[in-house]
């Protein structure tokens, strides 16, 4: 039965009108009632049609949260663009059942809310945490299906995991809960699973948005699957979910073309850089955005999640701006510099406090940028290759990327203001291979 009893009226950030109740069959044949929360509920055009609609976010929570942490979202969606965040069956405000959902099934339902709410055309998911891989694999059935009348557009990840690295324990939180005597004890008998997520914000979540989250799981009754959803996580072979894990994994290829975006809180005590570092090279052709300070709860505890997400977006499908030095097949960054190998003229004048500037020709940039790019391939830097550069922006930082760019490599430019820490932790998370910088970044 649905939690017909909870209504999301008095929920800080919620507008009471995204509020639906659904029904789907799904994959067992049973009549199953969800509750999503969708900016057009109210628009009977959403349903079946795509009319004013030309894309659709689908959202899909992790544990122990609900369709709530995507409220943000909701609320600042561009015009023309349905946002849906789904309860997945026994969490939120969905129905409750006495039968255990694995992660095939789970994947399986998302198909089937999906189609319940009339979706088709263009489709970007969003998902967190477990909701990870629940969403991958029902992105990955949508690509196999020619017949499909949804295309991915997208995807959206934030601090998931879609397998264990090699040769790296089980996060320590999960495993903890998984201990004997310990699991009915935090995840269902009592809160401190719900209050523990919460708490794993790098700020200070306001009491009645941490309220909020355990607004749902009220009662025993109603926090079962929260326990359920740690018993599913694989961590063996032998698991009845880790083949339906193993799977999703080896299909991550069926996202070759289609752009994906991840956004990560570095300090997630679950989901820690190792699995940053995992996803990097399973979707290699991710974009990935880091928020220095914020945890597990990224779009949390990061203010510029959902802007940067709108952002990304607006570029999804688009070509991506050439630069000028680019828009001819035919001609290179090297090409051009050389070509002014002989000009005495400003290419760089550096502006500062000093009475005089400093100027820098077309002669000398385009001698000190083939001096950088040999240096750096005698060093072993190729093609492909990631180098963080600490160098205070000015003519020496502009020569230093263009000799990269020279190369084909990619430049990683770590701002100052995360302090050293932070630095350190950008660094890590940003799979560098080899480090450029001035004297006092040594301690990097």
């Amino acid at each position: 039965m649905v939690n017909a009893n909870l209504t999301v009226d008095d929920l800080p950030g919620i507008n009471p009108q995204w509020s639906r109740h659904e029904k789907f069959v799904d994959s067992a044949g049973n009549l199953r009632s969800f509750h999503a929360l969708d900016t057009h509920a109210l628009d009977t055009h959403a349903v079946g049609s795509t009319d004013g609609i030309h894309l659709t976010l689908v959202c899909v929570h992790g544990n122990p949260t609900w369709s709530y942490m995507w409220r943000t979202l909701l609320a600042t969606a561009p015009e023309g663009v349905r946002v849906i965040a789904i309860d997945h069956v026994g969490m939120g405000l969905s129905e409750r059942t006495d039968s255990v959902r694995r992660l095939d099934q789970r994947v399986d339902d998302v198909g089937g809310m999906v189609a319940a709410l009339g979706v088709s055309g263009q489709v970007i998911s969003v998902a967190h945490d477990w909701g990870g891989p629940i969403s991958l694999g029902w992105v990955e059935s949508v690509v196999r299906d020619p017949a499909a009348t949804i295309r991915i557009a997208g995807v959206v990840l934030m601090n998931t995991a879609v397998h264990q690295p090699e040769h790296a324990s089980a996060p320590s939180l999960i495993k903890m809960a998984r201990t004997p005597g310990v699991l009915s004890l935090v995840a269902e008998r009592s809160t401190g699973f719900i209050r523990g997520t919460t708490r794993l914000s790098g700020s200070t979540m306001p009491a009645d948005v941490a309220a909020a989250y355990r607004y749902p799981y009220k009662d025993r009754a109603r926090r079962r699957a929260v326990r359920e959803f740690i018993a599913d996580i694989p961590l063996d072979s032998m698991h009845p979910s880790a083949s339906s894990l193993d799977r999703i994994a080896a299909d991550l290829v069926l996202l070759d073309g289609i752009p994906v975006l991840v956004q990560w809180g570095p300090g997630d005590p679950v989901f820690s850089d190792t699995y940053l570092k995992d996803l990097r090279t399973r979707i290699p052709h991710a974009d990935v955005h880091r928020y220095e300070g914020a945890r597990h709860l990224v779009i949390e505890d990061a203010p510029a999640v959902a802007s940067d997400l709108w952002k990304w977006v607006e570029t999804v499908g688009e070509p991506l701006t050439q630069s000028p030095l680019a828009s001819d097949p035919g001609v290179d960054l090297g090409a051009q510099l050389r070509r002014r190998s002989t000009d005495d003229s400003p290419a760089l004048i550096t502006l500062g406090e000093r009475p005089s500037a400093r100027e820098v020709s077309w002669a000398q940039l385009a001698t000190v940028v083939d001096r950088m790019a040999r240096g750096l391939r005698q060093r072993g830097v190729m093609p492909g290759d990631r180098i963080a550069v600490l160098i205070p922006p000015g003519p020496d930082l502009i020569a230093v990327v263009y000799a990269c760019w020279r190369i084909g490599v990619t430049v990683v430019i770590t701002d100052a203001g995360l302090g050293v820490r932070g630095m350190r932790r950008a660094l890590r998370g940003s799979g560098v291979t080899h480090t450029l910088g001035i004297d006092r970044a040594r301690p990097l």
